[in-house]
Formats: C-alpha cells, sequence, structure tokens
C-alpha cells in the first residue's frame, strides 16, 4: 500500500516552545495510521514567509497551525487563497469579524450569564482628524453625545473598562466610582472599549479549548506577570478537582458551544463562578490564546498532546472547513428562543450542535482505534532531554534578566517533573 505524505504546516511565529514542542513530539511519536484504504505517514513542516504564485496557488499541508496569521497581512491572504485545500485552523474571516462586543452579544442572546455590559465609541480621533481625506463636520455630526457617569451608575461599580479588541488583559482598568471612569476613558485612545459590571467571584477558570477538547484551568488574573497567572499560589503550581463535576461539565460545554458557534478551532473562555454559584463568560473572543510553556507550566504538555491530534485527526479524514461560519446560527437561535427549556436544557441542545460541528464522536473514535498508544509515547517524549531543553531555551527567550534564568529553568523544570509523575500514574490506571 502506498503511503501518502499528511503534512501539517505549522505557522505560529511568536511562541517558540508550543511550536517546537509540537513539531519534536509529532517528529517523535511518527504517527502512521491505516485509514479507510489509504496509508497516512503524518508528518509537519514550519510555513516560511515566501513569494507565491496568487493565480495559481497549491497547498502541500492536510492540515494548518494558524496562530498568528492576523499579525501578518502576507500569511493571511496566502491561507485564505488556498484554505478550500486544508483544514485551516482558525480561519481568518472569524478572527476579524468578531470582537469582545460582538460576543458578548451573541452570548448573551443564548443565555449565558453574561454580566452587564455597554459598548463605547472610542475616546480619541487623532488619527481621523489627521487623515486630510476625512471631513470631520460629516464624520462627527453623526455622533450623539452620552454621559459617561450615567452609563456608569447603569453598569454599576465596580466595573472594568476593557478594549474591544485585543488581549493579555492590556488596557483593562477596574475602575470604582465615575471619577475614575472618566479618568480611564480618557486615557483610552482610539480603540472602541466596554464597561463591564464586575463579579464578585470565588473562582477564576480560563479554557482552552483544541477542537472539541476543552482544558479548564483555574487562573489568576490580579498577578502581575503573566506567567504566574496559571500559578494556583505563590507555592503551589496546580490544584486538582477545583472544579465540582457540575462546574466542570458546565464550563467545558460553554467553551466548547462559544468556539463551534464562530468555526473556532484554538481559543480560551474566561468565565467566573460567582459566590452566588452562577458561572459567568467574561471573555471569550480569544482565537490567539496564550500557548506558552512559561505560561502554562503544568498544563502546557496537556495542550500540545491535544493540538497533535486534533490536527492527526483532520489531516487523516482530510476535514474540510466550511468558511460560512454562521450556517449553524440560525438552530442556536431557534433553542435560545424557546421559553420551554431550561439554561441547562439549551447548553445540552447548543452542544449536540458544537458536538455535530466539531465531530466529536468520530474524533474519539479516531483516537482510540488509531492513536492508541500516543499518549505512552508522547509522555516518553516529555520525559525525554530534548524537551527538557526546550524548557531551558524558552526561559532564556522570555526571562530577560540573565541572573533570574538558573532559577526559573529550576522551577518550571521541578513543574514539569510533577506532571511527568502524575501523567505516568494516569498511564498505569488505565492499564489496571
Amino acid at each position: 500500500m502506498k503511503q501518502l505524505n499528511a503534512l501539517i504546516g505549522v505557522m505560529d511565529p511568536n511562541s517558540y516552545s508550543f511550536r517546537v514542542a509540537f513539531e519534536k513530539l509529532l517528529a517523535f511519536v511518527d504517527p502512521k495510521v491505516k485509514y479507510k484504504k489509504k496509508s497516512y505517514h503524518v508528518t509537519s513542516r514550519r510555513i516560511a514567509t515566501r513569494p507565491y504564485d496568487i493565480l495559481h496557488a497549491e497547498c502541500p499541508y492536510k492540515a494548518i497551525i494558524n496562530r498568528g496569521a492576523h499579525w501578518n497581512p502576507h500569511h493571511n491572504s496566502f491561507f485564505m487563497t488556498i484554505g478550500y485545500q486544508t483544514y485551516l485552523l482558525n480561519d481568518m474571516i472569524t478572527f476579524e469579524a468578531i470582537n469582545k462586543n460582538t460576543s458578548y452579544g451573541h452570548m448573551y442572546k443564548l443565555g449565558l450569564h453574561i454580566p452587564k455590559t455597554i459598548a463605547l465609541p472610542q475616546q480619541s480621533y487623532k488619527k481621523l482628524k489627521k487623515d486630510s481625506k476625512a471631513i470631520p463636520e460629516l464624520i462627527f455630526s453623526e455622533h450623539e453625545f452620552f454621559s459617561l457617569e450615567e452609563l456608569g451608575e447603569e453598569v454599576g461599580y465596580p466595573a472594568f473598562l476593557k478594549p474591544q479588541s485585543g488581549g493579555g488583559w492590556v488596557g483593562v482598568v477596574k475602575v470604582e466610582s465615575p471619577e475614575e471612569l472618566v479618568e480611564a476613558y480618557n486615557k483610552s485612545g482610539s480603540k472602541p472599549m466596554n464597561l463591564q459590571k464586575a463579579i464578585d467571584y470565588r473562582e477564576f477558570v480560563r479554557t482552552v479549548g483544541v477542537g472539541p477538547q476543552m482544558m479548564p484551568m483555574h487562573y489568576n488574573a490580579s498577578a502581575e506577570h503573566s506567567h504566574d497567572r496559571y500559578m494556583r499560589s505563590e507555592f503551589e503550581a496546580v490544584e486538582f478537582d477545583f472544579l465540582t463535576a457540575e462546574e466542570e461539565d458546565e464550563i467545558k460545554k460553554i467553551g466548547k458551544i462559544i468556539n463551534s458557534f464562530y468555526g473556532w478551532d484554538h481559543n480560551s473562555c474566561e468565565a467566573l463562578i460567582g459566590h452566588d454559584n452562577v458561572i459567568y463568560p467574561i471573555d471569550f473572543a480569544n482565537a490567539y490564546p496564550d500557548s506558552t510553556l512559561t505560561s502554562l507550566h503544568f498544563h502546557f504538555p496537556t495542550l500540545v498532546k491535544s493540538m497533535a491530534k486534533w490536527l492527526i485527526f483532520c489531516a487523516v479524514t482530510e476535514k474540510k472547513r466550511s468558511y460560512n461560519f454562521a450556517r449553524n446560527w440560525p438552530r442556536y437561535f431557534e433553542i435560545a428562543e424557546d421559553s420551554s427549556l431550561s439554561y441547562k436544557q439549551k447548553l445540552d441542545k447548543y452542544t449536540e450542535i458544537a458536538d455535530e460541528y466539531f465531530e466529536t464522536q468520530k474524533f474519539d473514535e479516531f483516537c482510540s482505534k488509531y492513536l492508541g498508544s500516543f499518549d505512552e509515547k508522547a509522555h516518553e517524549f516529555f520525559a525525554s532531554e530534548d524537551f527538557f531543553s526546550i524548557i531551558d531555551k524558552e526561559v532564556d527567550y522570555y526571562f530577560n534578566i540573565p541572573s533570574e534564568r538558573p532559577e526559573k529553568k529550576q522551577h518550571y523544570r521541578g513543574i514539569h517533573h510533577y506532571w511527568l509523575s502524575m501523567e505516568e500514574k494516569r498511564l498505569q490506571s488505565q492499564k489496571k
């Protein structure tokens, strides 16, 4: 039987650890799959920036990791030109079309518990005023005056002023009073914003999704540095079972519903569990989620494995993406408008659509039949010096002060040794 090369293209210019770990894991596992009378050898190749023939553009990839094309218009146009020939992780149509404000409105209509949120126009129009082609008299005649103080009272304090687009909590300001709101808004610049009611919560959860696989993690948004935000505490990297079974089920369903609604294979959803035990999604238009080792530490290998399994599945089954990302919206909104259904019943019905979109059953069966030894081989890779060298190099890239690096390498190596021991126990328990 002739062996076909199921090539996965890798484009992630801003994350050394993720892309290199993915590439090396795939090479180590070296998947060879016989599927529907065909034999596939799954490999990967970095996508380089190069000229291409627009009129005769061909795609050698069965699937593509698209992380960061929104920063590179050249890659973006190439991906959208050849996208119909492959499976493109996170197409750029939804990435550009959907922002935080849009997603809040949609998900509230589906019945998710979105805190009170008001969209605000941008504060500064300096760039527009400098544009010689713009006529301010025409543009600003379409603007209405509004009272920021009244809107603040409507939302309530404390509240968060956030950019409509962006990530990493950049530009997010907590305001406790009308004076603080006005001051923060006046400094917000040329980005449209939103003002969202703060929730008094007992748990902050960030869920990263890859295909139908959802990975909830505890999160500390108040940590000064992003690399500390997934730590449970200063001296504790991870806490297991920090969610009840019911909370975990609901949070995973919310993440899967959002991702399928917008056609995102790889996205993160931040949610708060209030003292009233209600789960409030607060930020979930993040189709380029933080996936670096320095941030995710203990969770990093699971994310890399999830991505590998999903893209092996997409490449071998020659899965194709529909670029009509809103095609299932009427089905979602029909359920949303059914007043006879409870919140939980609606979540269950939305999840059925999401599982259909991701082909969850087909994916699970594929992994069980063709990737049965994947986790054991992956454990070997993550226990190798090859992976520990990725840890060291990522630390060298991330931490700018050389004197910090030895301690940080010891820190991340220690957490990873703990993951290796826990993963070994999990694998052993499956054999009993």
